[in-house]
């Protein structure tokens, strides 16, 4: 018996371009009429035992046209989903899943939450510098300090949603998202008040087929959170938004640095997030 390879091949692939499936065809001949199936046997057993890493799985005749010949078909598959299948087939569009990561990010200081101890050196006296760090100890034009590396904490909220492939490709979703890079909530969005998140962006993951056969992707939304509450500057407390700054002007009297004027100023805009679809 003489096998050789035909023409004939049928490749399936997924959405990554990866082969999900193959059919790879061969022609046997010199075959007597009771040698079929172990004609079929010795075609599967010759056969490459994987195709693109999928394992070998079977053989079937395709087509018998006489004269001791047939047309010999070994299928490539998984027994299951292949692996990427199976890592998203229990996805569905609409899933959400909300993370998050709390952590200290570093900032600089100029003044601190109050002095804390000052202590006479060798007999000196000792002049208060209010609230200012590092101050070189002079009143007036000349006074001036040195920032001091501090940390606060940081809390990133994100949220990976499940979309249709054809809403992560629509270009009027994408300007919207766009849009709201770096701006603030201005209603209440998922228990967080007005005021609450500001929109970081997002990351876009590769297409996956769902458990209901759809195209489908991951999309990351990332917010940084800062919580409304009551801030204190120098003894005068108010109520902030978390993303609004706090902050005063100061006169230097017997030099001590007094705050005079506090103020809250609007650093990012606002716009409603309910165009995200979370």
């Amino acid at each position: 018996m003489n096998i050789e390879r035909s023409v004939g091949e049928k490749l399936k692939l997924d959405c990554y371009g990866k082969c999900e499936s193959a059919r790879i065809c061969y022609v046997a001949s010199g075959i007597a009429a009771d040698e079929i199936d172990s004609a079929v046997v010795t075609v599967f057993e010759s056969a490459p035992e994987s195709w693109e890493d999928i394992p070998k799985h079977s053989a079937e005749i395709l087509h018998s046209p006489g004269g001791g010949m047939l047309e010999i078909a070994v299928n490539y598959r998984e027994e299951n989903s292949s692996s990427s299948s199976r890592k998203s087939s229990s996805k569905s569009n609409g899933d959400r899943e909300w993370r998050v990561d709390v952590h200290a990010r570093q900032k600089q200081m100029r003044h601190a939450r109050a002095l804390a101890g000052a202590f006479a050196v060798n007999g000196v006296t000792v002049p208060n510098p209010g609230t200012l760090v590092n101050w070189n100890g002079r009143s007036g034009i000349g006074s001036s300090s040195t920032p001091v590396t501090a940390y606060e904490p940081e809390m990133i909220l994100s949220c990976i949603a499940t979309f249709r492939k054809s809403k992560t490709q629509s270009n009027s979703y994408l300007r919207q998202i766009s849009n709201l890079v770096g701006k603030v909530n201005s209603e209440r969005f998922q228990q967080w008040a007005a005021g609450e998140l500001l929109f970081l962006g997002l990351s876009c993951g590769p297409v996956f087929k769902g458990k209901n056969g759809e195209s489908l992707c991951d999309l990351t939304f990332r917010f940084s959170v800062r919580c409304n509450g009551t801030r204190t500057l120098d003894g005068f407390s108010t109520e902030v938004d978390g993303w609004d700054h706090l902050w005063g002007i100061y006169s230097v009297r017997n030099g001590v640095n007094i705050l005079d004027n506090a103020y809250i100023s609007r650093l990012y805009d606002r716009a409603p997030f309910s165009v995200l679809d979370l």
